[in-house]
This record gives C-alpha cells, structure tokens and sequence, in this order.
C-alpha cells in the first residue's frame, strides 16, 4: 500500500516538474521580446565573398530560467532558399556542460560570430533567430548539438523567431570584372638601325704614308675589312658617322709618336675621302645620276690618340714570351715617358718578338663607319602591312599597327602576323587583347591558349589569361593567372590584382593597386569600399566618359552622405544609361532610407 502511494506521489512530482518546466519555458518565450540583439553591421554586408555575422545578446534578469538550455542558431532567409549558420549553446546556471551561462538573477550576454560563403540571392534576405529552449533533464544521455536536435528535444518550442537584420549591403560585388588591363607586347622595330663596320690600316714605322705591300696591310683580316668597306659605300647606304682614330707604337719619342699619329689620321681621312668618292662615282654612273645628287656630305670625327700603352701591355700580357711578367714589371716601375720608351727600346733588342709581334700592330688607324640600315618609310609599311602583310619583316609587321589609329586595322594587322610568323607569340597576344576590348572573350582565349604554348610562363600571356578568365567570373583561374603573370614580373597583373583586392575584401590594398591610374571605375569602388566616399566622387567625376555604372556607383556616394537631391540625379542617368539598374536600385540597401521618398519611389517603381 505504501509502495502504490510513493509510485503516486513520485508521477504528481513528476508531473509538477515537467509542468513547472513548460510553464518556465513558455514564459521565456512569451517574454522574449525583452532580449535584446545587435547585429553588426546592420544591414548585413557582402565583403570577399562572405558574409560575415556577429551578434552580441542581451538576456535581462529574471528572463532565462535556471535549468534551461537554448540553442541559439541564425537563419539568412531569402527567395528561393535559407542558410543555416552555426548553433551556440546558452545554458542556465543549474545545468551543466559546455555553453555560455545565463544566470536568472542577474541576467547576462553572449556573443555570436559566424561566416557564410554568399550567393546572389541573399542580397534579398533576413536574418532570422528563433531559439530553441528544453529542461536540460529531457535531454538526458542525448546528444543536442543544432536548433532542429533541440526542437525534437523541447517539441518545437521555439522561444519566438524575430528578423534581426534586413537585407544586405552588396555593394562591393560591383566590381567591372571586364576592365581589366591588357598587356601588349611591344614591337622591336627600330626607325633607326646602325650597321658599324671597322676597318684597319697599317704602318711602317716611323711613317703614315699608305702602304698596301706592308704585310699587316696583306693579311685576310685588313683586307676583308677594307674590301667590306669599299663595298658598302658601293651601296649607297647612308652614314650616321664616321670615326677615325690613329696611334703609335710607344718605343719612340713622344712628341715624334704623337705627330706620327696625326699624320696618320690624316692618311686615313684621305682614304676615306678617295674610297668613298671612288664608290659614289661608280654608283652614279649605274644609276644615270650626277654622282652629287647620290653623294652624301659627311664629316669625320677625327682623333689623334697618339702612343698606344694600353694595347702595348695588353698584347705583351697575351703573347707567349717566357718573361712578359718581368718584362712589363720592369716598363711599369718606370714613371718618367721617357725612361719608360727607352726601357721599351733596351728590351727590342733582347727580346725579338717583341720588335716583330708587339709593336707593328699598334702602328695603325682604325676607320669606323656607321651606315644606316634601308628602311621603307611609315606610310609604305602602313599601306604594305594591310594589303601585302607577308612583304614586311615581323618587326615592321608589328610595328605598323602603331601607325593607325583604326583598333580594326590594329586587329587584322596582328592576325596577320599569327598567319605569316605563327611561330612568334606576339601576334596572337596582342591580337588577344583587342578581342577582349570587343568581348569576344572566347577567341581571345584560344589565341591567348596558343601564345602559352609558344612562349610559356610569359607574364603578358598569363596577366592576359586572367582577364579573360575574370571576365568570364572565373575568379579562381583569374587569381592564378594573375599571381603567375606577377611572378613573370607583369605590371598589368600588379595592377589587375587590385580587382583581386576588392573581391577579396582588402580594399585599402585595392585602392594601393590601383591607383596608378586616377579616373577610373574600379578604383572609385575600392576608394567607397574604403571608407573613401570623397575621393570616390573625385575619382567617378573625373572620368572622360562616365558609364550608366559609374553614375549608379555616384548615387550610392551621394546616399551615404544623405545628399538626396544628387542620389535622384545621378541615379537618373543611371537608369536612363541602363535600364536593368532600375530594379537593383529599387531593392538596394544602399538607399534604404529614401523607399519612401516620393521622387525615389517614382524613379524606381
């Protein structure tokens, strides 16, 4: 009898727990209202491709019930779908493991930070709490880790779902992803070319008559360089300059050394003078003409450089004299020209090769001519390079497409080029980076896709790559590329990197990256992003031509700094520029506080 009373007492009190602990909890949740939330920021906003939450809680005192646990565990809430964010745990004083204490008496708070990866749906979405509360002792030996574990638990007693965020702030995904800098590889043409020739005459010594029967005069080297010489000015090329330089060997006397070498340079002069007359003269009669009209009137740059130390010990330090060493050692202690000459003349005498091998050689002149290469003028190659490409060098090819203007005839002249000298990466980069000013991103590619193969790792072709690949929003591939092209030391990629920069969120280094160029887009939504707002407007106002993005990007300036009257005017333009912008402004958080503006309303309805 007393076994049947206690089993009636125990289920009473049983009874009385269970419902002391729904009346506790449907009392949190009728009082619900008085916990505060504060969501940072407000609106949420769109940075890097994340969205970032934190929430920190307030529980007033008397609120949270001692043994209860509440999952706390955000919604984002937009069409066509929700994301669940990460669960806490918020625990009474008389429970037990791991969460943040609440105590009745006193109240408490909490903090809350979680990250989610963005889709473009969310930019119309809520953020939604509705916890989730049990009596700790209904969750025995479970194991209650989300808000949907704790709703079976508590059967689905939520405490109350409450929106604590509306919409989001995307504003940084309005990056230009097709106005990324292209990289052209330069032409190496040269309006001017000099050809150098050098040719050499020897003399006896102690004279600077001409004298071709002087066996240095006779060998292969002296006369190959005469011969070449005589037959280039038989061309008719043109000359830049001539220099002509004459010395002595250093055994002699000074002051007669020197005015050897003078005389020797005159000898050269004449030579030149005469070759060159001879030369002109035979042209002209072939051409018909009077050889003045062909004859090119050119001064020579004439010097004397008297005796020739320098070379002297050089070619003593080459040669195979057993004692060269001591020999230039005993020449080199001398100071005084003087001793130093008879040193020269004492060892002549000991040492034969020095009379034979050393000194003749120095006793010359030396005759340098720069002739300048023939070159078509700019109008031949320009007219050559559209209707007879496969006529020019690749050089002149590539070259010619600086002498328009026309970006069509700049494409068909590179294409050319891909046809005529398909081994060479050039034309089929830069033909590349013309389609992708005309957005034809897809045959880009597959010229910039065999550049690669021609000329691999090279930073104009992979900096190109990635801007292909981020207009097609391949941000992956466009980062790679980008990062490749950097390596391969591109400046355009340094500078495409700062597009990186905004879709990563780091936008002070966006703003760094691109600011070589003051007046455009990109930069002025770095600049914004920044905290800028300003330097921005600066920035969009200063650009030549502004785009129907550029005065929507205006407006959001102009709403962060409540200046209505320029929100509704630059918004105008906007939208008559491109009408899509329309519905984006109607549902943009950036001017939430003018929906129910009359003149905003009538713009975007």
């Amino acid at each position: 009898m007393k076994k049947a009373q206690f089993i009636g007492v125990s289920l009473v009190l049983g009874l009385g727990v269970l419902f002391s602990s729904c009346e506790s909890l449907k009392k949190m949740a009728k009082n619900h209202a008085q916990v505060q939330y504060q969501v940072n920021p407000s609106p949420l906003e769109m940075h890097g491709d994340k969205v970032k939450v934190d929430i920190s809680g307030t529980v007033p005192p008397k609120y949270f019930w001692n043994k209860a646990i509440v999952v706390f565990q955000p919604t984002l809430v937009y069409e066509g779908g929700q994301q669940e964010l990460k669960p806490i745990i918020l625990r009474g004083v008389k429970t037990v493991g791991e969460g943040t204490m609440i105590d009745n008496k006193m109240g408490g708070s909490f903090s809350y930070s979680d990250e989610v990866a963005y889709v473009p749906a969310m930019a119309q979405s809520r953020l939604v709490i509705n916890p989730v509360g049990y009596p700790e002792a209904k969750a025995e030996g479970m194991e209650v880790t989300n808000a949907a574990q704790a709703s079976e638990v508590a059967k689905n007693l939520g405490l109350g779902e409450r929106t604590i965020a509306e919409g989001m702030m995307v504003t940084s995904s309005r990056i230009d992803q097709e106005s990324s800098r292209m990289a052209v590889v330069p032409h190496k043409y040269e309006k001017e070319t000099v050809i150098p020739h050098t040719a050499y005459i020897y003399y006896l010594v102690d004279t600077y008559n001409l004298n071709w029967r002087l066996e240095l005069n006779k060998t292969p080297e002296a006369k190959a360089g005469i011969r070449i010489l005589d037959s280039l000015f038989g061309t008719g090329m043109e000359m830049k300059s001539v220099d002509i330089k004459a010395w002595a060997s250093p055994e002699g006397e000074e002051s007669r050394n020197q005015n050897l070498s003078d005389n020797r340079a005159k000898t050269a002069v004449r030579y030149f003078n005469s070759a060159y007359s001879k030369a002109v003269n035979k042209l002209a009669r072939q051409m018909k003409v009077k050889a003045s009209t062909i004859k090119q009137d050119i001064e020579p740059t004439v010097e004397s450089m008297g005796e020739d130390w320098d070379k002297f010990l050089a070619d003593l330090r080459a040669s195979n004299i057993a004692d060269k060493n001591t020999i230039i050692n005993v020449i080199s202690s001398h100071t005084d020209r003087d001793a130093r000459e008879q040193e020269i003349r004492n060892m002549t005498v000991i040492y034969k090769e020095i009379e034979d091998e050393i000194l003749p050689p120095l006793r010359r002149a030396q005759i340098t001519v720069n002739f300048l290469e023939p070159k078509k003028t700019d109008e031949e190659i320009a007219r050559l390079s559209l209707v007879a490409p496969d006529s020019l060098k690749l050089e002149e090819l590539l070259y010619a497409t600086t002498l328009t203007e026309d970006k069509d005839n700049q494409l068909k002249i590179f294409m050319s080029a891909t046809e005529v000298y398909p081994e060479d990466f050039r034309g089929f980069t830069n033909a590349a980076a013309l389609l992708y000013a005309k957005q034809q991103y897809d045959q880009a590619q597959q010229l910039l896709e065999t550049a690669n193969g021609l000329q691999p790792n090279n930073g104009a072709v992979l900096n190109n790559l990635g801007a292909i690949a981020l207009a097609k929003g391949d941000f992956e591939n466009a980062r790679a590329h980008f990062e490749n092209a950097l390596k391969a030391g591109s400046p355009e990629a340094a500078f495409n990197m700062g597009l990186m920069n905004i879709k990563d969120g780091e936008y002070a280094k966006a703003v760094s990256a691109l600011g070589s160029e003051k007046c455009i887009y990109n930069l002025a939504l770095a600049q914004l992003l920044n905290g800028q707002v300003d330097q921005a407007k600066n920035t969009l106002n200063c650009m030549q031509t502004k785009t129907p993005d550029a005065y929507y990007l205006l407006a959001v300036c102009a709403a962060r700094q409540d200046a209505k009257a320029d929100v509704i005017s630059n918004l105008t333009q906007a939208i008559q520029g491109k009408a899509s912008l329309k519905a984006q402004a109607q549902g943009d958080i950036e001017f939430l506080d003018l929906r129910e503006d009359a003149d905003f309303q009538a713009l975007v309805k």
